[in-house]
């Protein structure tokens, strides 16, 4: 009997709980914005306050859900092995149009070939039986 194996689950608690709410309920990109007057800077990962000025005023707000990839690659060899059965697969580090970076899986894009400034859109992808994530695909 073949053992089918789980993908690691995201760790959901008070701080990015908004976060998985909104892909899971909406199918929504939420980010963070500080609220500072003077800095004003979008936010992503989830954090309890800004990098850049320090403050602790931050709310959560819509993201646009779009980017261009700054880099990606193909993996050969999934980190974890629930992973196994969609090798290979396009992985990028996106700049959303707000201006955080996130990490994500491509979804139907080409391998083994240089994606680098090509556009982007979210979708939200099952991940588990009760949690979805937010994936890419080429626009």
């Amino acid at each position: 009997m073949t053992k089918i194996l789980q993908k690691p689950q995201p760790r959901v608690n008070s701080l990015t709980e908004p976060f998985w709410e909104a892909i899971n309920r909406e199918g929504k990109l939420l980010i963070q914005k500080c609220q500072e007057g003077v800095c004003g800077k979008y936010i992503f990962y989830p954090r309890v306050c800004c990098p850049f000025c320090q403050s602790s005023k931050l709310q959560w707000v819509p993201a646009k859900g779009t980017g261009v990839i700054l880099s990606n690659t193909t993996i050969h060899r999934p980190h974890h092995e629930g992973f196994i059965a969609e090798c290979p697969y396009a992985f990028a580090a996106v700049e959303l149009t707000e201006g955080p970076c996130i990490y994500t899986t491509l979804l139907g894009a080409p391998l083994d070939v240089s994606l680098v400034g090509r556009r982007v859109t979210m979708k939200p992808e099952q991940h588990g039986s009760n949690q979805k994530i937010p994936i890419f695909t080429l626009v």
